[in-house]
């Protein structure tokens, strides 16, 4: 790999990290496709990598949004008993998946998340009432820094919320994509947690997730030094940013963003599947 493709490996993390540490997805939902769509990098080398990268994303992300107060480290910490239980099960699949099988799961996933964000990003959020059941002490605040108004919410359906978190974890170590795909809506539209707290905690919670999935993959040997040394430098630039654009951006325009994105890729990953690539794209 020669230096101009290792510049451009770190540029297009770097762009994967702002857009995933803006949306709590860890950087990988955008980092696969990008690798894989438009620099030809085998599927498994590319979900190895974002893996490892995930890690520094999530790691540089939470120190801001915890910073902010968005993330819920005792949501975080009790989902994580899934999601971390499904990334091993969902890496252990992706070894000996076929890599057009990959591009399809991952083009169905990023679509069918679009669209449940798209669905959803009407549906209001209102603040918790000081006498609103919670057992397992999960009830959050801070400050929207674009309103300037204090949020209070109550994590709800916590039983069906591990399921899901565990589903996410499957997808996280089967595509290196953290389960922030999964766990953002899911915490936004299940859960009923506002979206800035379910990005900030979901950023938290991936690289938990992402620790697991990238053993497995260094375990078998896809974890190669030329892709990941690039897409971690452009990670840790990048998710700081993104961290920051987060507290000044409003929760409409963050939802837009994924939902135009999230399209586009997951028509690309589809099409790749069945050998066609779209203008630009290897």
């Amino acid at each position: 790999m020669d230096l101009v493709e290792a510049l451009g490996l770190g540029g297009a993390a770097a762009i994967a990290a702002i857009l995933g540490s803006m949306l709590g997805l860890g950087g990988g939902v955008f980092l696969v496709p990008i690798f894989t769509l438009f620099f030809g990098i085998d599927p498994k080398i590319a979900i190895a990598a974002s893996a490892v990268s995930v890690i520094t994303n999530s790691v540089v992300g939470s120190r801001v949004h915890l910073r902010n107060g968005f993330t819920n480290i005792h949501l975080a910490m009790l989902l994580g008993l899934t999601t971390v239980t499904g990334a091993i099960a969902g890496a252990t699949i992706a070894l000996v998946a076929n890599a057009n099988v990959l591009n399809f799961i991952f083009g169905i996933v990023l679509l069918a998340a679009a669209i449940s964000m798209l669905v959803g990003r009407q549906v209001p959020i209102p603040n918790s009432r000081p006498d609103e059941p919670d057992p397992l002490e999960l009830r959050a605040s801070y400050v929207d820094r674009a309103t300037g108004e204090t949020v209070t919410y109550t994590p709800r359906n916590v039983p069906l919320g591990l399921s899901a978190s565990g589903f996410a974890g499957v997808l996280s170590g089967l595509l290196g994509v953290g389960g922030g795909v999964i766990q953002v809506p899911m915490m936004n539209l299940l859960m009923r947690v506002p979206m800035k707290a379910a990005a900030g905690t979901s950023t938290f919670l991936v690289g938990m997730t992402a620790v697991a999935t990238a053993a497995i993959f260094y375990a078998d040997g896809k974890v190669d030094a030329t892709v990941v040394v690039p897409a971690m430098i452009g990670i840790f630039v990048g998710g700081q940013l993104g961290s920051t654009f987060t507290s000044r951006m409003k929760t409409a325009n963050l939802i837009m963003i994924f939902v135009v994105i999230m399209i586009y890729l997951a028509i690309s990953m589809i099409l790749k599947s069945f050998g066609i690539s779209l203008p630009g794209q290897e």
